[in-house]
This record gives structure tokens, sequence and C-alpha cells, in this order.
């Protein structure tokens, strides 16, 4: 099955604003979209679970995509910074599915810092570079402060779309790469 979309925004979210971001993205992108269930208990990680997850390098189960990873030309993977590390759903997502995407693009969110040492693990685990980076504290997320870079980041993912999508340019704080 070929998606109708050549856009995949992929995330994890605990607490509800990495899922903010990447449908804020999605909808900027027209990209499909596709939430990373925990499936441990409710599917509610609480933020104990997530500091051990964290300190033991867990790797929880998550469900399986619903749509065919490798048929997206792009997929951009959102992930909240946990101590300075991809969330540990995430970090089992790259576990199961690095060998099987295609270009792929991160975003983070976090409540300070800790964005360079997430993208370096995510990049690691994907084994490549990734197209672009953009991260987004909470405090601009919590105002709508985020929209703008939010914007500048989806202009960058666009500029590989094919067809081209409208976009605008980067300004700092995103880091792309050809």
């Amino acid at each position: 099955m070929t998606p109708a979309n050549p856009l995949l925004v992929a995330y994890y979210s605990r607490s509800g604003n990495t899922a903010r971001v990447g449908h804020a993205l999605a909808q900027r992108l027209g990209a499909d979209e596709l939430p990373i269930e925990d499936l441990r208990g409710d599917g509610r990680v609480s933020v104990w679970r997530a500091a051990l997850d964290r300190l033991l390098g867990t790797l929880p189960p998550i469900a399986d995509p619903t749509v065919p990873l490798e048929n997206y030309d792009l997929v951009v993977l959102g992930t909240p910074v946990w101590g300075g590390r991809p969330a540990s759903p995430v970090r089992r997502f790259l576990h199961e599915h690095a060998a099987h995407l295609p270009r792929t693009a991160f975003f983070c969110t976090m409540g300070g810092k800790g964005s360079d040492s997430t993208f370096a693990e995510m990049q690691e685990r994907l084994g490549r570079q990734p197209r672009a980076t953009c991260a987004f504290d909470a405090g601009m997320i919590a105002d709508d402060g985020y929209l703008d870079r939010l914007d500048s980041f989806a202009g960058q993912l666009a500029d590989g779309a094919q067809p081209p999508l409208n976009h605008t340019h980067a300004w700092n704080g995103i880091h792309v790469s050809g």
C-alpha cells in the first residue's frame, strides 16, 4: 500500500506538548500523522516511569505502525526530551524501524535543555544524519510562541517534498542538512 501523501509526522507525547507540535506540523505540511503508542498500562506514562526508563535505558513495547513507513519520502520523528535523551518509546521506534525509514527529520520538545544530546542519540540510532532538526521549549508551546519556528521548520521540510510545497525560509535555531 502506497500512502497518498509523501510526508509522515510520527511522534510520542507523554504530556501533550509533543503531540501539539506534531499535529500542527502535520497540518502545515499536509502530512499524514502517526502517534507512537506506548503499550504499557493505559498508555499514559508517569513522570516516575519516564525517569526510570531514562535511567535504565528501557525500550518499552509500542504499537506497530499503522502505515508502511518505507513508502514515505520523508518521516519527521518527534520526541519529548527525558533527561537529555529521546523518550523511551521513540528509542524503541528507532530500534525497530530505523532500517525501514526513508529520509528523516527530528523535532523535540523540552522543559529547558537537552536537544543536542537527544538529536545525537536519535541520529546514532537511525544510523545516518537527519535532514533537519528543530527544538521547541515548553514555554514557547504554552503561549503559541513556537508557531513562527514551526512555520520555518515546515518550510525547510517542504523543500524536499515531491511535489514541492509552499514554504518560508528557516531562521536561526533550526539545523538543516541537504
